[in-house]
């Protein structure tokens, strides 16, 4: 893809409610160090624009543009309208907070197999994974109209526009770490073990 930094931007999702966890995840540590700051060391090394959306004043500290949620407790879908409404690329990758082990290789992976005015994500196993994903602008006003009509289901809402799916099985190593979501304080306590 030719002219990456103006036709793709990188948003870290880090809003949510995190119920699961207790409290905000992407700050929670992992190995000592905030989980979100695995991730942005991963695509600090791709030379892309990068922002988080999150309600959360304290991700101002990893120095890049926090953008709050345009419409709250919406969910991803609500993430990926407020990443669409502050850049003006082409598309957004998302990638989600709690996916500290997703590597430049997989993130290079979709980039270079975005499709025009498609949602191009990966699955494995048979399941979709929405994030990380490269997610095309020309969709917001879909996306809008979703919460509007409060159909927020991303899956629902992937499957039901044009979509591009990566085989991950067939791509990458490892893909149980890579595409681990750590979602409560066991599956903290479980990755610190495995990445002894």
């Amino acid at each position: 893809m030719k002219n990456q930094k103006r036709t793709i931007s990188i948003f870290i999702l880090a809003g949510g409610k995190s119920s699961r966890m207790g409290r905000d995840k992407g700050l929670i540590p992992l190995k000592g160090r905030p989980m979100i700051s695995y991730l942005i060391e991963t695509i600090e090394g791709l030379d892309l624009p990068i922002s988080i959306i999150s309600n959360e004043p304290g991700y101002e500290s990893f120095g890049y543009p926090v953008f709050p949620d345009l419409v709250k407790d919406k969910g991803p879908l609500g993430g990926i309208l407020s990443a669409m409404s502050n850049t003006e690329s082409v598309y957004c990758l998302i990638i989600s907070c709690d996916s500290p082990f997703t590597s430049q290789d997989v993130i290079k992976e979709l980039i270079s197999e975005a499709v025009l005015d498609q949602i191009t994500l990966g699955q494995l196993g048979g399941k979709l994974l929405p994030f990380p994903g490269v997610y095309p602008g020309s969709l917001k006003e879909k996306v809008r109209q979703n919460l509007e009509a409060n159909h927020l289901k991303l899956q629902s809402f992937v499957l039901e526009n044009p979509h591009h799916l990566i085989a991950w099985e067939e791509r990458c190593q490892n893909p149980e770490k890579q595409f681990a979501n750590l979602n409560t304080p066991e599956d903290i306590r479980f990755w610190e073990e495995k990445i002894k």
